[in-house]
């Protein structure tokens, strides 16, 4: 009777831990990209991520003209800066997850050296997580 019992409890509690594991909304990581365009002409290019609330980063990768570069672990705010030249394309890749909180990814033109305008141009894009799924 006892090895009945213990057969029963064995292959009950296996399930339910790995339904307990299943049920887990919120990832272990999700990815977040931001890309810009082709840039027209040589640029400086400032990428930078920052958290709130309770969101981790496991790893920043953004495009140098040598190809991209991964920072693993970084300190936040992460902010870099690099010169690109005309024809290279601006992308921002980050692995982590927003938890409770959000992801926020930018990247910042300066102005070329014949641009006229004195503002340059950013674009930032933010992760939620929304129903398990960052968004």
């Amino acid at each position: 009777m006892r090895f009945i019992i213990i057969s029963v409890l064995v292959f009950t509690l296996t399930p339910l831990q790995s339904c307990d594991e299943r049920m887990d909304l919120v990832p272990t990581h999700c990815n977040c990209d931001i890309d810009g365009h082709r840039l027209s002409e040589d640029s400086s290019v400032t990428y930078q991520v920052a958290t709130h609330d309770d969101a981790f980063i496991s790893s920043v990768t953004y495009h140098t003209n040598d190809g991209p570069i991964t920072s693993n672990h970084p300190s936040l705010p992460f902010s870099t800066t690099v010169q690109l030249a005309k024809g290279e394309t601006i992308a921002l890749h980050v692995e982590g997850s927003p938890g409770k909180g959000t992801i926020v990814l930018t990247y910042e033109i300066s102005d070329g050296p014949h641009t006229s305008s004195a503002l340059g141009s950013s674009v930032s894009k933010a992760w939620i997580l929304e129903d398990g799924i960052c968004q």
